[in-house]
């Protein structure tokens, strides 16, 4: 940036107008970038240099000191954040983002879409601002330019992105649901470095890395037992392996290692009790659920690739242990 003198003229409380629109912006392209990967996707990801991590750590901004630091150092970054979640939130790929602000702001439909209204026109003011002052990516001859390459190149991205229609609607006892929850709870709280050979190989995978398990977290947090839950082939993937993941941390020494038993209670002794495994070991119980789980998703869709591919590199995740 030729002169950061543009930052001192931003109001005290810049953040406190920009908090909630960077707060929407992050969540829709933390979910756009946990989409499975493909070449177009790859395209937006190399344009951008964003990924779920860069994502996740501006998302965590929280003061404006903060916001000056990042606007001062690496104000690409966050020009890259608003500039895909301003054309994220204007596609169904945000439905469960809105979804989510909905459910956990307790407002209605109505009071979402004018909280997305007032977002998108805040990042688009601002966008325009940082184009007059920052520098574009090497390359580009100017940084609106560069933004009409983004926009291009996610028009080309946006019509293989259709919703997903549901792959299967479940009805979970309250056991199967608790073991879900924890399953997904567990891999979102894994260490995202470690030494262990089996960490480093689920930190690999995508649909497991914690920005891309959150709104599914969300979702098992609030489902009740034996209501229908529709699943789509991606989350279904993403509750199949981390189930595999939860079973194979429970046999392992993992737990231990990692100091993760007393943070992550195995089952309780009445939803214990209802499974087959009532009369052996805390282990057999969360094996026979996770077997039990994995068993069904394999019998259902035993031709579906998506289903192969994760059972592939589940196995590759067993080889690591």
């Amino acid at each position: 940036m030729a002169a950061d003198s543009w930052l001192t003229s931003l109001p005290a409380d810049f953040y406190d107008q920009l908090a909630h629109s960077l707060s929407l912006h992050g969540m829709a392209v933390a979910e756009l970038l946990s989409r499975p990967p493909d070449e177009l996707l790859q395209q937006l990801t190399h344009l951008t240099g964003l990924t779920l991590s860069s994502v996740q750590r501006l998302n965590s901004i929280s003061s404006h000191e903060e916001l000056l630091a990042v606007l001062g150092t690496e104000p690409l970054a966050l020009y890259h954040v608003l500039l895909l979640g301003r054309l994220t939130l204007g596609t169904t790929l945000a439905k469960p983002v809105l979804a989510y602000v909905q459910q956990q702001m307790h407002i209605s439909a109505e009071q979402v879409a004018s909280l997305t209204a007032y977002c998108t026109e805040l990042s688009g003011a601002f966008l325009t601002t940082l184009e007059d002052y920052v520098p574009p990516p090497a390359g580009s001859v100017s940084l609106g330019l560069h933004r009409l390459r983004v926009e291009e190149a996610f028009a080309r991205f946006l019509p293989g992105q259709l919703p997903a229609a549901p792959a299967a609607t479940v009805r979970l006892t309250e056991p199967q649901l608790h073991m879900l929850r924890l399953a997904l709870l567990l891999v979102h709280s894994l260490p995202p470095v470690a030494s262990h050979p089996f960490l480093q190989a689920v930190a690999q995978l995508p649909q497991l890395r914690p920005a891309a398990l959150e709104l599914l977290i969300e979702r098992f947090g609030h489902a009740q037992a034996q209501e229908p839950l529709p699943l789509t082939m991606p989350q279904l993937v993403q509750l199949y392996q981390a189930m595999q993941v939860c079973g194979m941390v429970f046999v392992s020494d993992v737990m231990g290692r990692l100091g993760l038993e007393e943070a992550f209670p195995t089952l309780p002794a009445a939803e214990a009790a209802a499974t087959e495994a009532a009369s052996g070991s805390q282990r057999q119980a969360v094996g026979e659920m996770v077997s039990g789980f994995t068993r069904w998703v394999q019998h259902t869709f035993p031709d579906a690739p998506e289903i192969q591919q994760a059972r592939a590199e589940v196995l590759r995740l067993a080889d690591a242990l």
